[in-house]
């Protein structure tokens, strides 16, 4: 009965956080500015907003053919965007805490509710994914990064308790709401299409090993995914985007693809081994300990799933050696599929035992503090930066006024220095690329805006 009342009591502490996780992320929303490709995806051609289903699918339909083929997230992003600054800091804010519930969920499949568990889910993104302004708080690199990843694990969650549980519904009605679903989650962003198909396939190879009934939905669910896969990489616009790029870095070069793509290997890398190390080691280290103190009732398929995520993840990796460049936003989905190898494996471990008990939750407790602080200093952070945008669009809105077309505006700010603030941003590029000039200026009402270091 102890445990039963323990496990209740987690449970609403687990929801009463998840209220204030919402809170906590919808403040830091609220003051992070719309900027950059936000500019351009709320806008028309004919510069009037974006402010209806039917605006977004004329865009996406000429986005598609003309730079790429995310039109899944690229459309979240224009729906929270024209849903109007409230709304759509509203609906990110709850991604996020979807996003960490379901995590959550995978993770802790068949067990008791886990508060620790939950709280280490979120410490793990804040402290250890490189890019979380381009992640959680930028609407454009949420909608790719947070919802993109929100959606494939969404998809894969009925797979994963599949696979645990040995136990699942098949259907007709199922079967077309997952191949539909698969299509969405397939057609969300390149690296982590190909490496949640991946993942499917390789999950449907271990069910077999391990005797278990396949329900059809899954091989529909599968199809759906690499169809919508498919429309995606396929996408006109994504070989005009890439060429672009490929030029840009390598202008002129005569060398073969071949040795461009080498190159793009050794440099995945050498920059994996700063991003994903920590990461990596947390998960080995509970690799190491699973063995010894896992619950003596869990089953090996959790191991096995734990493993599963860790080489997807790797996968998700060594696709972006097809892409021409690979910014620190993408290891976001990689990392998460990291993080859930690890979540799968600190669920099983047995916290009847006092000293495994108290070292794990002495380091959550130590990690949670020094959160509350970073989430402080940066929340005043994003206050700073909130009100530099303000005061521009001041300026930008009274030039307007005046007849100014062209508006050029003095002092720039820097991203903090401190460790402590985890979200860290910078101002637009000093020597900033036309259409970032002529976006904001779109977005403002004139042609374009430009930010210079000082006034001289």
């Amino acid at each position: 009965m102890t445990q039963i009342k323990k496990a209740a009591s987690e449970h609403k502490y687990i929801i009463l956080i998840s209220i204030l996780l919402f809170f906590g992320i919808y403040g830091l929303n609220h003051y992070f500015p719309i900027t950059l490709d936000d500019w351009t995806y709320s806008m028309m051609a004919d510069g009037s907003r974006v402010d209806s289903l039917w605006d977004i699918l004329q865009y996406q339909y000429v986005h598609y053919f003309n730079w790429g083929g995310r039109s899944v997230v690229h459309t979240i992003a224009q729906v929270m965007l024209a849903a109007g600054v409230f709304w759509g800091d509203v609906i990110n804010s709850a991604g996020y805490v979807a996003l960490v519930l379901t995590i959550y969920y995978i993770t802790n499949k068949g067990n008791k509710s886990n508060l620790s568990l939950f709280i280490g889910v979120n410490l793990l993104i804040w402290f250890l994914v490189p890019a979380l302004i381009e992640n959680i708080f930028w609407i454009t690199g949420s909608a790719n990064y947070l919802w993109g990843t929100l959606l494939i694990l969404l998809f894969i969650s009925f797979y994963c308790s599949a696979f645990l549980t040995n136990q699942s519904h098949d259907s007709g009605l199922k079967r077309i709401a997952l191949f539909l679903f698969g299509v969405i989650a397939g057609w969300t962003n390149e690296n982590m299409a190909v490496a949640m198909i991946f993942f499917v396939f390789c999950l449907i190879i271990l069910m077999r090993k391990e005797h278990q009934a396949l329900p059809k939905w899954m091989i529909w669910g599968l199809a759906g995914a690499i169809i919508g896969c498919a429309f995606m990489l396929l996408a006109p616009g994504n070989y005009i985007r890439n060429a672009g790029e490929i030029e840009s870095l390598n202008p002129g070069a005569a060398e073969p693809f071949y040795v461009f793509y080498f190159y793009r290997f050794t440099s995945i890398l050498k920059v994996s081994s700063w991003y994903a190390l920590i990461p990596t080691i947390i998960y080995v280290l509970f690799l190491l300990l699973y063995p010894k103190y896992k619950k003596k009732e869990t089953d090996r398929r959790v191991l096995l799933l734990s493993l599963l995520f860790a080489v997807t993840a790797g996968v998700a990796t060594l696709a972006m050696i097809a892409a021409p460049i690979f910014p620190e936003r993408v290891w976001f989905a990689i990392l998460v599929f990291l993080f859930l190898g690890t979540g799968l494996l600190y669920a099983n471990l047995n916290f009847s035992l006092s000293y495994i008990k108290r070292s794990l939750y002495s380091i959550i407790g130590v990690a949670a503090l020094v959160f509350f602080y970073s989430y402080w200093v940066s929340l005043n952070d994003f206050i700073r930066i909130h009100d530099i945008w303000a005061e521009r669009d001041s300026i930008v809105l009274a030039e307007k006024q005046r007849g100014v077309k062209d508006v050029v505006i003095y002092g720039r700010f820097r991203a903090s220095d401190s460790w402590f603030v985890r979200p860290k941003t910078g101002d637009i590029p000093l020597d900033s690329i036309s259409w970032m000039q002529n976006a904001y200026g779109l977005y403002m009402g004139v042609n374009s805006v430009k930010v210079l270091d000082s006034d001289k």
